[in-house]
């Protein structure tokens, strides 16, 4: 969102830039670094990777590695930090988030055992960066605030504007754009004030980016197009692309759609030349948008999935979900009705997981928080001056002390009153939610009834009557035959769905007993459906002891399922092994094949996969896939063990 963050070709170009950097110039470096020693030799390393940070980021990753390597040989706790924070920086500007926040992790922790506030300060900086990324906003305007907290106190100007314009966009994207325009206007003030050029460009582009929803677009074009003006002075290529989307956001509202078109293009293939993944599946959505206002719908479902598939892989969630968005109206509008409800379901789920009111509540206490420490800190200073004025302010003061001591018992009295009647109101909540609980296990009960009597019940007269039928009558069209072989065949399917929700749906919990069965018939089946893969089935007895909720129970199985179909679907695999254990302090899943495997430059992922790292995701667990084409196919789960 503000992160100093085309097929196979360029990943080629890469390669091959990449081995002429190893093979032709650290030969020099190490002649550069000759005689020098470890320490040295990681400050060069360090140097060089902040150098290339914005002009090749493949040298810049190289060069941070060697620094990691060179701390690691010094035991320089100091080097070290650092050199974690480069590697977070530099996987960060590649849109590694996961790889961004282990190494920014780490350099917290090296950071709080040197007692490094500043130091501490930037790495909760670039941690708010990465939860950002995520659309995770709460865990973001935390980290953020305690780093501005932090530079505040060591009054550093330029990283408290930095803190500033973070927090801005986080409210920018929770649409609270007021607030959002008072934070980047605090910090481009504060950038004109020291007289950072980088920084006045910067802020620029996100005045000019708030005031579109101001509609104040004369504006914002004057700040976008000062934005463009500065990046270029600086010879930042990289960031020049913002500027240029939010030009092209300005030329969109105004209906101006030519330039607009021009624009959004030319940001694009700009975060593409630089890797930049979560800024082409912004721009992407954008265009998408645009596109639709149009009426150009096949052209906006093109950019769509591009936003989305670019989303997915830098874990942008909420620009994903606005692409579910553009891709449902753009099939609406093309009357392809199917795709549109697909679609459609799919952003409502988004919506609801990213934008719930508990979360949002949560960002506005965190500022809330923020401003009365300030205050706070503010009120403490002017009580130390009074207290060393003369002596008539001290016999004040003590009067001052004697009225606040009668003010704490009235408190005190008033707070023990309030506390008892919390206690009666917890209590009587209580009461209500276990009565509210036992209401709804009635319904849960009611409603699998009905579904195992009724639907199930039709279900099973619908494979009966198409058996009747067969017998009845001698079907000579091998067309109507087939056909109703497969009706019966998905039928019979969608009652076995049907006794896997009414199991799910009879239970407030499964045990790993249950959901051991549960797998061991699933598996059972299937041997009898494929005579030529063999099955073999290991759980850990260390978790017969654990109990999930009936949702938890449930997702387990569907993603153990979902790898079990696909396999058998499309891998031609031989062997199929599924292994269920506890590991430390997670669970791990494991299903295993000796398939055909695939490339995933090769293959779109489809709905299956999306689905299986939702679930995992809901459990707060991860999800990895990985495949090669002559060993096969592995899906990993590592489901935290206190969650279970």
């Amino acid at each position: 969102m503000k992160k100093l963050y085309l097929g196979g070709l360029l990943l080629i170009a890469n390669s091959i830039a990449a081995q002429q950097f190893r093979s032709e110039t650290l030969d020099s470096i190490n002649n550069f670094t000759k005689g020098k020693n470890t320490k040295e030799k990681c400050i060069f390393f360090l140097e060089n990777a902040d150098l290339y940070a914005n002009t090749n980021i493949d040298y810049a990753l190289l060069y941070s590695k060697e620094a990691l390597k060179q701390a690691r040989a010094e035991k320089d706790e100091n080097l070290l930090a650092l050199s974690y924070n480069t590697m977070g920086n530099v996987h960060q500007t590649k849109t590694q988030i996961d790889s961004a926040h282990y190494y920014h992790t780490e350099a917290l922790k090296l950071r709080k055992k040197l007692k490094d506030s500043v130091g501490i300060a930037d790495s909760y900086n670039n941690l708010g960066i990465a939860f950002d990324s995520q659309g995770n906003f709460n865990n973001a305007l935390k980290n953020y605030f305690s780093a501005l907290k932090l530079y505040e106190r060591k009054k550093d100007a330029e990283k408290t504007a930095m803190a500033l314009v973070n927090i801005g966009v986080v409210y920018k994207a929770q649409k609270e754009y007021s607030k959002a325009y008072f934070y980047y206007k605090k910090a481009n003030e504060l950038y004109k004030k020291i007289k950072s050029d980088f920084g006045i460009a910067v802020t620029a582009g996100n005045l000019g980016a708030i005031l579109i929803n101001f509609k104040a677009y004369n504006t914002s074009l004057e700040y976008s197009l000062q934005a463009k003006e500065g990046y270029e002075k600086l010879k930042y290529k990289r960031y020049i692309a913002y500027a240029i989307s939010n030009i092209a956001l300005v030329h969109d509202s105004l209906h101006q759609f030519s330039e607009a078109n021009k624009n959004y293009l030319e940001a694009i293939a700009l975060h593409e030349q630089f890797d930049n993944n979560f800024e082409v599946a912004n721009c992407s959505n954008a265009f998408s948008n645009c596109l639709l206002k149009q009426n150009r719908y096949q052209e906006s479902i093109i950019y769509a999935d591009k936003a989305l598939k670019y989303a997915q892989e830098s874990d942008a969630n909420f620009i994903a979900v606005c692409a579910l968005g553009n891709l449902a109206k753009a099939f609406g509008k093309l009357k392809n009705f199917e795709q549109a409800y697909y679609y459609s379901n799919l952003y409502n789920t988004g919506m609801d997981d990213l934008f719930k009111s508990e979360k949002t509540k949560a960002v506005f206490e965190i500022e809330a928080k923020y401003e009365s420490e300030k205050k706070s800190k503010l009120l403490l200073q002017i009580q130390n001056k009074i207290q060393r004025r003369d002596t008539l302010v001290y016999i004040l003061s003590l009067l001052i002390l004697s009225v606040g001591l009668i003010s704490y018992l009235i408190y005190r009295q008033q707070k023990i009153k309030n506390q008892q009647k919390d206690q009666e109101f917890e209590l009587k909540t209580a009461i209500s939610a276990i009565e509210s609980q036992n209401n709804l296990q009635k319904q849960r009960i009611s409603i699998s009834r009905d579904l195992h009597d009724n639907i199930g019940a039709q279900l099973t007269f619908i494979i009966s009557s198409i058996n009747n039928i067969k017998h009845a009558f001698e079907i000579n069209n091998a067309k109507l035959e087939t056909k109703l072989q497969s009706i019966s065949s998905f039928t019979k399917t969608t009652i076995v769905e049907l006794r896997d929700t009414i199991w799910a749906m009879n239970a407030e919990e499964i045990s790993a007993e249950d959901l051991k069965l549960r797998i061991f018939n699933f598996i059972e089946k299937a041997k009898l459906a494929t005579d030529n893969i063999k099955f073999e089935f290991f759980i850990d007895e260390n978790i017969n002891h654990l109990h999930f909720s009936s949702v938890d129970g449930m997702n387990i199985y569907r993603v153990i399922q979902e790898a079990i179909h696909n396999t058998i679907k499309y891998a031609n695999a031989t062997e199929i092994i599924v292994d269920f254990r506890k590991e430390m302090d997670h669970i791990l899943i494991k299903i295993t094949d000796n398939g055909i495997g695939f490339s995933f430059d090769d293959v779109t992922l489809g709905n299956g996969i999306y689905n299986m790292k939702k679930r995992i995701k809901e459990l707060h667990g991860k999800f990895e896939l990985n495949s090669d084409v002559s060993l096969g196919t592995t899906v990993v789960v590592h489901l935290p063990y206190k969650k279970i």
